[in-house]
């Protein structure tokens, strides 16, 4: 795509970092992805408009080389460690997710670039207070203390202050963005035994009945993989604050329950056939984990408008199957 403005995207190849590169090139940028995995499944439908290199982002002189080639105007910082591994393995996951995070702060000045986008987590707010929980849900804003008790948690606090520093220090312009409950293509029976929820739509699009004992009555704020894309391009496209880091809530802004899910996707496949027994907590970690988030600073500030609600994000998902099984054959 020569002329086009290029934005590397350290993790395109995951979850949500091949959103974010559909989400780039809708936006006439080129993706130049960065990635240690070699597994092009979940962008096969856009990998002919991409750029992709491999390397470790704790790597700092193969991505000073990468970002030396390709000369990119931003980066995208997507790459690390998810799910139950990060509890149970705490030296590989500090030095996926904080030193490789560092890395990039530290490749991005050498190499001149301003503006850094990454995203950071609802568990650095760690357990809310009951005001905010079930059944009132009093929306949690940007400037609620910071106090997670998962490791995962402690890890993006600890990168979001390593984000301010930087800005501060070097004149960078670095934004984290706070994802609600994530769920997209590529998570289901990775990281199924943490939530139903990550289940529920493709048990919904392959008509295999889903059932599970409690929770319908929880409800929480979600968070699509396209809606974290729409979150990053909103963050690229914000006006530079060089020296300055900022973080920002990006969900749906729709507060919906397990039972509620359940009837959009009847609505959407009427011959599936799912139950829901009553009660909360349906991940079983803790009331305190289930909330709302405030996005009207990323509103205000850098633009963001939620794009899915859950019946568009699960129309979205299927949408996306259906491609990407398309681009194999």
């Amino acid at each position: 795509m020569p002329g086009h403005q290029k934005v590397l995207v350290t993790g395109g190849l995951g979850i949500i970092g091949a959103y974010v590169c559909r989400a780039l090139l809708a936006t006439s940028r080129q993706p130049v992805i960065y990635d240690l995995g070699g597994n092009t499944g979940l962008i096969r439908d856009i990998a002919a408009d991409c750029v992709v290199e491999h390397g470790n982002a704790c790597d700092l002189p193969r991505l000073m080389g990468v970002i030396a080639r390709h000369e990119p105007m931003a980066i995208a910082h997507l790459a690390g460690q998810i799910g139950p591994s990060v509890e149970q393995y705490p030296w590989s996951s500090l030095n996926a997710n904080l030193i490789g995070t560092t890395t990039v702060f530290e490749a991005a000045r050498l190499s001149g670039i301003q503006r850094i986008v990454f995203p950071s987590s609802r568990q650095v707010y760690g357990p809310i207070a009951e005001k905010h929980r079930h059944p009132t849900y009093d929306p949690v804003p940007e400037d609620h203390p910071r106090e997670p008790l998962l490791l995962y948690g402690k890890i993006k606090r600890a990168c979001e202050d390593i984000a301010d520093h930087y800005a501060r220090l070097y004149g960078l312009d670095i934004i984290a963005l706070r994802f609600a409950s994530c769920f997209g293509p590529g998570r289901f029976g990775l990281h199924a035994q943490v939530s139903p929820m990550w289940g529920l739509i493709e048990a919904a699009i392959a008509d295999r009945q889903f059932r599970i004992e409690y929770g319908a009555d929880q409800c929480d704020d979600l968070c699509y993989s396209g809606e974290s894309a729409n979150g990053f391009i909103a963050a690229l496209d914000s006006v530079a604050c060089p020296g300055k880091f900022r973080a920002y809530n990006i969900s749906s802004g729709e507060l919906i329950s397990l039972r509620e899910m359940i009837a959009v996707l009847k609505g959407l496949y009427p011959s599936w056939s799912a139950e829901a027994g009553p009660g909360l907590d349906y991940r079983r970690s803790g009331l305190g984990n289930y909330f709302k988030m405030a996005t009207e600073k990323a509103h205000a500030e850098i633009g963001f408008k939620p794009l899915f609600n859950y019946r568009l994000a699960a129309i979205g998902y299927a949408s996306t199957l259906e491609r990407l099984k398309k681009a194999i054959s």
